[in-house]
């Protein structure tokens, strides 16, 4: 039986006006398994009869180049017309999240008015985290116009993908003084979202990472940011487990304001075990790490729908698979049953800041 109340804490949705490399870069063809819509109604469909609440993640729009085409002396005009240009399909995608919350939604957007009010508790956007301070807080200013009030109050955190950058990429950016400075002004209020990919980028991601984090706690104002790895930080799932991630991630075990997302593993293997049993198994020296640094602080999170790509039971079963999956390590783990609240939805609520669920 599933859990009486889940907080999934990382999905995906985008409408069917946004399926081409120009909305999203990776999705490279009109065959791409992800290249359809997918809203609201399509991801409560899925955990039918399970009605989860849920955490939006942002979707990696495509960004016209590395960098905006400014400079910091254009004038405050310049400046916001040159982000608006730069940035322009992340802010199509907070308009799409703003017509979910203000319930104004069109058929593209999958969403079922007067069903699905109050499914998304929370929504960690995109923000240029490389960009030098004025321009970031810059950006900020543009998102919150566009959000407009109630979308920007939902705003749990951010995030940044630091996968796929080439070698010497994610070290070389955060470590740069801009980005430490703008990570530190997230103060308490909100998350980050930390996206690196161990299995196709190898360790040196999630190390610089780790410098990165303890850079910001040595910084005033760095001590209350809250940062929340997602995906296990998709290490090959298919071998055991590499002493440099297991390094690094007991590294961090004695910080208590990160956490870890329990997500995004089927992905992570080279052929996805098919039972819950064989994934258990699988998953389990890899979870002996993530429990014993991470006490009390992991999450349940679904990675829907990109868990219908590496999953082995189709887009009706993949969720409800990966909750079984769940549901089986926190037995065999003799979790309590406040523990296991922990992981479900209790530590994801207390993280974002959500008042209710």
């Amino acid at each position: 039986m599933p859990p009486s109340q889940i907080l999934d804490s990382h999905i995906h949705l985008w409408p069917s006006t946004s399926l081409s490399p120009s909305s999203h870069a990776w999705m490279t063809t009109p065959s791409h398994p992800l290249a359809k819509r997918h809203g609201t109604a399509d991801y409560l469909a899925a955990t039918h009869p399970v009605k989860p609440a849920c955490v939006y993640v942002e979707t990696d729009r495509t960004l016209l180049g590395e960098v905006p085409n400014v400079e910091e002396g254009d004038g405050e005009g310049g400046i916001e017309e040159g982000l608006k240009v730069w940035a322009h399909e992340k802010l199509e995608e907070l308009r799409f999240l703003r017509r979910i919350v203000e319930g104004n939604v069109g058929d593209s957007d999958g969403v079922e008015v007067g069903k699905e009010e109050g499914v998304v508790k929370g929504f960690v956007i995109w923000a240029p985290f490389h960009l030098s301070p004025p321009l970031f807080n810059a950006y900020l200013r543009i998102a919150e116009d566009v959000a407009g009030p109630q979308l920007w109050a939902k705003v749990v955190g951010f995030r940044y993908l630091l996968q796929g950058k080439g070698e010497g990429v994610v070290q070389e950016l955060v470590s740069r003084g801009a980005w430490v400075e703008n990570i530190v002004g997230l103060g308490g209020r909100w998350a980050f979202d930390v996206g690196v990919d161990v299995n196709r980028d190898g360790e040196e991601g999630l190390e610089a990472v780790g410098n990165m984090i303890r850079e910001v706690r040595s910084m005033k104002g760095g001590e209350g940011v809250k940062f929340v790895l997602n995906h296990l930080c998709k290490p090959p799932l298919s071998l055991t487990p590499s002493p440099r991630w297991t390094s690094a991630l007991e590294r961090l075990s004695s910080d208590t304001k990160v956490y870890m997302k329990l997500s995004g593993a089927f992905n992570e293997f080279v052929s996805t075990p098919s039972s819950v049993e064989d994934i258990t198994t699988a998953l389990s020296p890899f979870l002996d790490v993530i429990f014993a640094a991470f006490p009390n602080r992991i999450m349940f999170g679904s990675d829907w729908p990109v868990c219908n790509v590496g999953g082995p039971r189709g887009e009706e079963g993949n969720w409800k698979f990966w909750v079984e999956v769940v549901e089986r390590v926190l037995v065999e783990r003799g979790l309590s049953e406040e523990e296991k609240e922990g992981v479900w939805w209790r530590t994801g609520k207390g993280v974002y800041g959500i008042d209710s669920l």
